[in-house]
């Protein structure tokens, strides 16, 4: 049975679903612009097993009083047996309500108000807010840096402190958050020595243990040694793990009856360790059927952080990045940058528009660092360390000035061809760097102007101007037949030609327009001269050993399509179809953009033959995705419906934007293609790196 794929880079809007990212930013952050990397859980969709298996449990309507049967349990020690070697028995296990009620709960039954608890800063903030919510006294034992520079553990201030503030019960994060570092045995060992020797209840906070990177195995606290299985509270849950934090469930394990039993007879007079339905439904499914899902999520974490560390290494030397072992958070340390901790956090909100954790929240040994969570798909996390990048660059040359100068402006003009929309800048006189990045910024919907790019209007040697053309991703793409009526129609409306016929230089060549002015002298619509389509697989290109590649069967995404493949100055693959019922667009365009057939990917094109001279297309554009229009698209459907005699020339092709009319010059099979420009509104942009 072949193993389900799933897909990671996949980007979920999660605006105006309760997360707490979003809705908390304004009150934590001062504003509710920035890119969130500091709640910690990540944006990846939930295990699918999980989501049926609630979908299955609400199909029966009635959510009556509950009890976990046997196999719930089984569920969690099977997990613990097979993941980490850590044998638990039925009776030592129990639910409990989320891993901070947890800490809460232990803290309420093994201690009394007044004592001392033991922690390590720096660490997961929790740990001193339950401690003194509850009354009781925190004592600070912190890391200190080896001379590797790895943080390891105090064992003679942790002797000192507890002569001298006599604490009753001990935290430990294993593996550590925020720094993602998993405590060797000989560590665990020495601390359940100390605290079985002081009659210390050890807690032991093991939400991190099933996020292990790079093939490294879990160290469970309580299996290191005989004397931290009698001290040993460990609590755990599936919420980290399978990113289901908002189902709230965890559990606790307590190897020792002198612990267990008291504790857990508390826990059931008042019930706190009864799961309740949906928490009891998740919870089994994950650690039933989620092990692959865990599995290839670990591993695209593993990309996260390796990407994360050659950006560091290259781009960023100036910025410390403790290299986790587990978790999806890397420790980043800024101290370098010279710069107070509040002056780093407005540094990182009004320069870089980005939301970390504090790490002062962690503890004062926490001064200078930010926790990022890297838990989200690469693009996000592509942005935002480009981010970084920009807002701490200028540091580095020189530019003190955390509150930002005053932004250079960027005017623009939005335009669209048939709802193929990009931002036009125009570079005539005055140059920008950085097109790609601008891009990516402004072309989101959200917190930029909302395009499928950036089109910049360049002088040219060559013809009355050139364009450059930038996707929403941040890729140049060589032609693009709606930006060019755009771009003819910007430089005739604005007189910086005065001439109907106009030469623009693109990567694809030069290209000739012919403006059809409207009553108000200003263009109405513009014919382009597209030039000839190119079937030659080198010249498309693509990977096909004939001579053109007319309806070849691919396979793709478990079924077979036939492909033709098109250049009309950048690479095409059409696709004849009967509907575009099912998805089609969606599901096969990015299977088919990416396919290893293409060396340069493809814009994929979809299109059903309605007569002879009419086409309906879908266009899925590389490095935009779906668009309302594909001018290139269009030449290249009408070419393939021709060459496989579909249909003949004059063809009206109709996209979601509107009709595109096509022509072959009989003089020299040019393809000709007449459509609208329209303006729709202009503006200023201040780029994010100010």
């Amino acid at each position: 049975m072949k193993e389900e794929t799933y897909n990671f880079d996949c980007v979920v809007d999660r605006h105006d679903t309760c997360a707490t990212k979003f809705e908390e930013m304004d009150a934590k952050f001062g504003r509710h612009d920035l890119l969130p990397f500091w709640i910690a859980d990540m944006d990846f969709q939930a295990c699918p097993c999980i989501i049926e298996a609630l979908r299955n449990r609400l199909n029966h309507a009635v959510l009556g009083y509950t009890t976990p049967p046997g196999d719930f349990w089984e569920s969690i020690t099977s997990w613990l047996r097979r993941r980490h070697g850590w044998h638990v028995s039925h009776d030592e296990i129990t639910f409990l309500p989320g891993l901070k009620k947890g800490l809460s709960l232990c803290i309420n039954f093994f201690t009394k108000p007044g004592d001392a608890v033991v922690i390590q800063p720096p660490v997961y903030h929790s740990f001193r807010t339950v401690i003194e919510g509850n009354g009781r006294r925190v004592v600070n034992n912190p890391l200190v840096l080896d001379r590797s520079g790895k943080y390891v553990m105090d064992f003679d201030g942790l002797t000192e402190i507890i002569g001298r503030e006599r604490p009753a019960m001990m935290f430990v994060c294993n593996p550590h958050n925020p720094v993602g570092l998993q405590w060797d045995a000989d560590t665990l060992r020495r601390v359940a020595a100390i605290c079985k020797k002081h009659g210390i209840v050890l807690i032991s906070d093991e939400i991190y243990g099933d996020m292990m990177l790079a093939g490294r195995h879990h160290i469970p606290t309580a299996t290191v040694s005989q004397e931290a299985e009698e001290v040993t509270v460990t609590l755990g849950a599936p919420s980290k793990t399978f990113n289901i934090p908002g189902i709230v469930s965890a559990w606790a394990v307590v190897k020792s009856p002198a612990l267990r039993e008291p504790f857990y007879n508390w826990l059931s007079a008042s019930e706190f360790n009864a799961p309740p339905i949906a928490a009891m439904v998740a919870t089994q499914a994950a650690y039933d059927h989620g092990d692959a899902w865990l599995d290839q999520a670990l591993g695209y974490l593993q990309g996260n952080v390796d990407y994360a560390r050659e950006f560091f290494d290259k781009e960023l030397p100036q910025v410390g990045m403790y290299t986790p072992e587990a978790s999806f958070a890397i420790w980043l340390d800024f101290r370098k940058l010279g710069l107070s901790q509040p002056d780093l956090v407005n540094l990182l909100i009004s320069r870089g528009r980005l939301a970390l954790s504090d790490g002062s929240t962690f503890g004062e040994q926490g001064t200078g660092f930010m926790r990022m969570n890297v838990g989200v798909p690469r693009s996000i996390l592509k942005e935002g360390l480009s981010r970084l990048r920009d807002a701490i660059v200028p540091l580095a040359d020189g530019k003190k000035s955390v509150a930002g100068d005053t932004p250079e402006n960027i005017p623009f003009i939005k335009m669209h061809g048939l709802g193929n929309d990009f931002v036009y800048v125009d570079c005539m006189k005055r140059p920008l760097d950085r097109l790609s990045e601008l891009a990516v910024e402004m072309s989101r919907h959200h917190t930029g102007v909302g395009s499928d790019g950036i089109i910049a209007i360049l002088p040219s040697d060559k013809a009355d101007c050139r364009m450059r053309i930038f996707n929403a991703d941040g890729s140049e793409a060589q032609m693009c037949g709606n930006g060019i009526r755009c771009v003819a129609k910007y430089i005739y409306d604005n007189k910086i030609v005065d001439k109907p016929q106009i030469t623009v230089e693109t990567l694809s060549g030069l290209k000739t327009v012919e403006i059809h002015a409207g009553i108000d002298g200003l263009t109405d619509t513009v014919t382009v001269d597209m030039g000839l389509p190119e079937m030659t697989p080198s010249a498309v290109p693509v990977n096909y050993s004939g001579d053109r590649m007319l309806e070849a069967p691919v396979d793709v995404a478990g079924r077979k399509v036939a492909v033709t493949a098109v250049s009309m100055g950048n690479p095409h693959g059409v696709i004849f179809v009967d509907s575009f019922d099912g998805d089609i667009v969606t599901t096969l365009g990015p299977e088919l953009e990416k396919h290893p057939m293409w060396p340069e990917k493809a814009n994929i094109e979809f299109v059903r033959v309605d007569s002879p001279d009419t086409l309906s297309m879908r266009a899925w554009e590389r490095g935009a995705g779906e668009t309302m229009a594909c001018g290139t698209g269009a030449c290249a459907a009408a070419a393939a419906a021709v060459a496989t005699g579909r249909a003949h020339w004059p063809i009206t092709v109709r996209l979601i934007g509107g009709n595109l009319t096509l022509d072959a010059d009989p003089a020299t099979g040019h393809i000709l293609m007449t459509g609208p420009a329209v303006t729709v509104y202009t503006g200023t942009y201040y780029p994010s790196n100010h």
